[in-house]
């Protein structure tokens, strides 16, 4: 019997060795694994796929904090994609309207006025103020007592960092994630600024940076294809597939849509439109060029909505 608890005890420090503990605010105690998973669940043409991913928070923390923020806040629920690329589905700025998306899909001008008026950005800048998103871009620096050079807590701004090589310089322990089909990437729209911030790539540590690589909101990309125009080394690649089943029937049903609707031209399936993104930028050093600037959309006429972002593994 003493050697039976022994054993069951040994197991419980072996299994706590590969997870962090950490406090909260409130005193509570929680459990956070270097690999949460999340579970999105993703409608087209009438039918669901839920679709499960393992998120990478031993390379990518600031990343995965990020997207589990805004996950349990709820942002993610009923979005829809809004950028049909070749090998990439764009998505994390837009709400679903049944009635509405289905009257506008048609129209080029109709679907840029939609994106207008179902921009997820008021309600991401609202968690930002509400302090829900975890810092990890600041506009400022001070210096601590023995001169180091530390991030201004006054100056933190509603980005998230870009953690990979091309703007932190170094590389992650254990070899980076690659670009592969299915994965997820925290995705932005290019920045003409020249402009630096401060970031923080671990907790004891400030470097300056460029903002342009550092902007980074609610947006992400699904890859669809084996390659990718929004490569690993400008886009935190921060999650893959657990199985790839159910990607694989939802990106067949999209394109058995495309086939037995368009004739198998993809450019049949969308619409060429366009919108401002980005309306709340406040920190570039030219306004006119980076804030509320146009971009182009390939917006799918048949939506393809993720109905849930649920994380099931802490």
């Amino acid at each position: 019997m003493k050697h039976a608890k022994f054993t069951k005890i040994l197991m419980c420090l072996t299994t706590a060795l590969a997870i962090t503990f950490t406090v909260g605010a409130a005193g509570a105690c929680s459990v956070k694994t270097n690999h949460p998973e999340a579970r999105i669940t993703y409608k087209f043409n009438g039918k669901e796929y839920d679709v499960t991913y393992t998120l990478y928070r031993n390379m990518y923390p600031h990343t995965v904090q990020h997207f589990i923020e805004l996950a349990n806040a709820e942002l993610y629920n009923g979005i829809v994609i809004h950028d049909y690329q070749t090998n990439d589905w764009i998505t994390g700025g837009y709400s679903y309207d049944e009635k509405v998306y289905a009257t506008h899909s048609e129209s080029v001008s109709l679907m840029s006025e939609y994106f207008e008026e179902h921009s997820k950005e008021d309600a991401y800048m609202q968690l930002f103020n509400e302090g829900k998103l975890s810092a990890s871009v600041y506009g400022n620096y001070k210096f601590d007592g023995k001169d180091n050079m530390i991030y201004d807590e006054e100056s933190v701004l509603p980005t998230v960092m870009g953690e990979f090589y091309n703007n932190i310089r170094q590389e992650i322990d254990n070899g980076k994630l690659t670009q592969e089909y299915g994965c997820l990437k925290m995705f932005y729209y290019s920045k003409e600024t020249t402009k630096k911030v401060y970031v923080t790539p671990t907790k004891n540590e400030t470097i300056m940076a460029d903002y342009k690589n550092n902007c980074a909101t609610s947006l992400f990309a699904l890859q669809t294809g084996t390659s990718s125009t929004y490569g690993e080394n400008n886009y935190t690649v921060f999650a893959k597939l657990k199985s790839t089943k159910e990607f694989d029937n939802l990106v067949d049903a999209v394109r058995n849509y495309i086939r037995d609707n368009h004739g198998g031209t993809a450019s049949e399936f969308y619409n060429l439109t366009e919108a401002r993104v980005d309306n709340y930028e406040n920190f570039s050093d030219k306004i006119e060029a980076d804030k509320g600037t146009s971009v182009s959309f390939n917006a799918p006429k048949a939506p393809i909505i993720i109905k849930t972002v649920k994380i099931t593994k802490y």
